[in-house]
């Protein structure tokens, strides 16, 4: 179990920190014309690698909080604060960006609220690093 935790911790990790540094910045230099478009098939796409690993995430780090929940219940509420983060803030913005509002005010705030995911993320990686180093 620990193996696939960390593994998909790891996942995460590379995956927010590739989209905040690179892929949400690169943003500004695709033609508005085709940006629509663009949008459109990246949050399509990137569905494609979130989704499994949001949800084998969040069913081991369920199972992690049945076994001992007070060492895994940080997890649970990070995770969960990941949750609200992408479905009340990150989506409604990228829901914005698809029906027409300028990149130049939407881009900042999905920056602004990806970073808080991308943070996050980052200590949910290194609690798995770290049990598995001392375990």
């Amino acid at each position: 179990m620990d193996a696939i935790r960390l593994s998909v911790d790891s996942g995460f990790f590379i995956l927010v920190w590739l989209v905040q540094v690179i892929i949400y910045p690169s943003f500004r230099y695709i033609d508005s014309r085709k940006l629509d478009f663009w949008h459109q098939l990246y949050t399509q796409k990137i569905l494609y690698f979130v989704g499994p690993l949001l949800f084998v995430q969040t069913g081991v780090i369920a199972l992690q909080i049945l076994w001992d929940p007070l060492i895994f219940m940080l997890d649970g509420l990070l995770l969960g604060i990941i949750w609200i983060n992408t479905f009340f803030f990150a989506i409604p913005i990228h829901n914005t960006i698809d029906q027409g509002e300028s990149l130049e005010s939407a881009l900042p705030k999905l920056l602004r609220v990806n970073l808080w995911r991308s943070l996050l993320w980052t200590v949910l990686f290194l609690l798995s690093l770290g049990r598995a180093w001392v375990g």
